[in-house]
């Protein structure tokens, strides 16, 4: 039984004398790579201001390559907006036709400066909530990332189109508005809006000629209370007594709906309405966290990776020699 005890106790003596070997070559490394730094601070200096100079560089170059975009905030009418992304997806493979080009009337070398187009919605949830028979079952399996999927994006009353160029040129404007208006070309919208339009006068010029009907009613009938009978079934079913409430209340709706028709008249006469043009702008990417900052850091982990292959070498040279 002692036996066993004695064996335990050299055990765990040689246990501890493990662990402690561990430690003491762990701070020997610690020292020694502290000891490095410091000896090559001045090597490590000097490659950190180049890596900074050359990432500042890179920056400036990759800022000024593709800084110029234009944004156009666009709000699709008519059940157009299938027929909008769809044209906008298949432009950059059309742009590779030149005869689709030329058909356009835009000149090639303007084209080949286009550097993306998209087109995306400006999502809003309470959009996609007024349109769902199933809130509460959205409301339940809601993520920012459903939001973003195609059978959605036909709520969203605006969406932004994207144009990035390659460089600065004032005839790139005309792409854009070449895109524009060809999508207001669509002979099939421009069918549907004339049709649309026509439909809203109509409707506009019958509201205003009960809201007339009804003014007149009331004064007639505030001039003659006694005439208050005279026309009640204009008003009124037979269940109901037309009251002075009810006229009012009529003569209300009747004025909501001749500012909503008179509103769409006035931004339904094309198949979409731009709410924002920026033109052409330059955008400057930040700086924070791109070559500025990690070239430096790149070119130091290099050259202490050589440092640390070489001193890898010597050692098991070294081990061999042994």
């Amino acid at each position: 039984m002692s036996e066993q005890n004695q064996n335990e106790e050299i055990d765990l003596m040689q246990l501890f004398v493990m662990v402690k070997e561990f430690f003491k070559k762990f701070l020997r490394l610690v020292v020694e790579v502290v000891l490095f730094f410091k000896k090559k601070i001045v090597l490590f200096l000097i490659l950190g201001v180049l890596g900074a100079g050359f990432g500042f560089f890179m920056d400036q170059y990759q800022g000024k390559k593709d800084a110029f975009v234009q944004e156009i905030i666009l709000e699709p009418k008519y059940d157009s907006v299938e027929y909008i992304y769809g044209f906008i997806e298949d432009l950059e493979d059309d742009f590779k036709d030149e005869v689709y080009i030329k058909k356009l009337g835009l000149e090639i070398e303007l084209v080949d400066k286009v550097k993306s187009i998209s087109l995306e919605p400006i999502i809003k949830p309470s959009e996609v909530l007024e349109e769902l028979q199933d809130k509460e079952g959205f409301t339940e399996t809601y993520d920012d990332k459903l939001l973003q999927e195609k059978k959605y994006r036909g709520f969203y009353s605006q969406h932004k189109l994207t144009i990035s160029f390659m460089d600065k040129n004032e005839k790139n404007i005309s792409i854009t508005n070449t895109i524009l208006d060809h999508l207001r070309s669509n002979e099939h919208f421009v069918k549907v809006v004339k049709l649309e339009v026509a439909q809203i006068k109509n409707n506009l010029e019958q509201n205003k000629k009960s809201l007339k009907f009804v003014n007149d009613y009331l004064t007639n009938l505030s001039e003659n209370p006694s005439s208050q009978d005279q026309g009640s079934f204009v008003f009124a079913s037979e269940s109901e007594t037309p009251t002075i409430a009810s006229l009012f209340k009529r003569k209300q709706a009747l004025m909501d709906e001749i500012t909503e028709q008179e509103k769409e008249l006035e931004f339904g006469k094309q198949i979409y309405e731009v709410v924002e043009n920026t033109g052409i702008i330059a955008k400057r990417k930040a700086l924070t966290g791109r070559l500025i900052f990690s070239f430096p850091l790149i070119l130091i982990g290099l050259i202490s990776l050589l440092y640390f292959f070489r001193y890898l070498s010597k050692s098991v040279v070294r081990f061999i020699n042994e």
